[in-house]
């Protein structure tokens, strides 16, 4: 049996990607795996972090995680097909652990969700609570760090298109008994520290969200969140600060798309924290 793909994208991953690449080394060394890690647009030693294993490293000048998964699909040669961020770690293990659950009615699929708050201001914390209540969150493979498809599933789509959501493009387009959400396996990712922070990681969501929208992919809540506090009452309190987020991160996200802006607003305070 050929081994299964992982591809990493990586921009400025240095401090980060050689934990993740260590956690996947037994796969590769045992013939489970091939990993290839596509740096790109960097200015520091995200390659030569990533030659240090046993890994295909595809360097491309360019910044942006799109044109990364591209290039990392156009050197995999193997099934099912996992991308991980490169801020994530997964284990060999689980990988294969998710890369069980495919076959029949299931065609992608993702790692369970833990998100790492402890250095994360008492703001975060109350949005992020309500935040992960979200029936959608719950459901959807995006925001996870990592997905993966099956061949069959894989062949849904052709390149990835230039949108900023890579991952809530691929949760759309596979039905609900389509994906699966592998709780088992537990991914860790790490929250903003501050609202400052936060704000740039949703603006960007947004951002992702109204191109989603407009390729015909649905649209989302605005009054989700609301059943939340109906189901769970406590939720009441983080509710401003909730509102407040998705407020100011909506506006921000439509300026710029009205200004014609890049949408590439980021949070590197949880990478700087490991």
């Amino acid at each position: 049996m050929s081994p299964f793909t992982v591809v990493v994208p990586a921009h400025n991953e240095e401090a980060v990607i050689a934990d993740l690449l260590a956690a996947l080394q037994p796969g590769v060394e045992d013939g489970r795996m091939e990993i290839i890690v596509v740096p790109n647009g960097c200015d520091d030693e995200t390659a030569a972090v990533a030659r240090r294993f046993p890994v295909v490293v595809v360097e491309r000048s360019e910044p942006g995680k799109v044109g990364a998964l591209n290039a990392g699909d156009d050197a995999a040669t193997g099934f099912p097909r996992f991308y991980i961020d490169g801020d994530v770690i997964l284990t060999a293990d689980d990988i294969s652990d998710m890369a069980a659950e495919l076959g029949g009615e299931v065609l992608a699929v993702a790692p369970g969700r833990r998100l790492e708050t402890s250095g994360s201001s008492w703001a975060v914390r109350s949005y992020l609570r309500l935040w992960d209540e979200l029936e959608s969150t719950r459901r959807s493979l995006a925001g996870r760090g990592c997905y993966g498809v099956s061949e069959v599933g894989r062949s849904r789509w052709q390149a990835f298109p230039d949108l900023v959501a890579d991952d809530g493009y691929v949760n759309a387009l596979f039905a609900e008994t389509e994906r699966r959400n592998v709780e088992r396996v537990e991914s860790i990712v790490g929250a903003p520290s501050d609202l400052r922070n936060l704000v740039a990681r949703k603006r960007r969501s947004h951002r992702g969200n109204r191109e989603l929208e407009d390729e015909g992919h649905g649209a989302t809540s605005n009054t989700e969140w609301l059943r939340v506090l109906r189901r769970n009452p406590r939720r009441l309190v983080d509710a401003p600060v909730y509102v407040m987020v998705t407020l100011v991160s909506r506006f921000l996200a439509g300026r710029d798309r009205r200004r014609g802006q890049a949408a590439w607003t980021t949070d590197r305070s949880s990478r700087e924290r490991r």
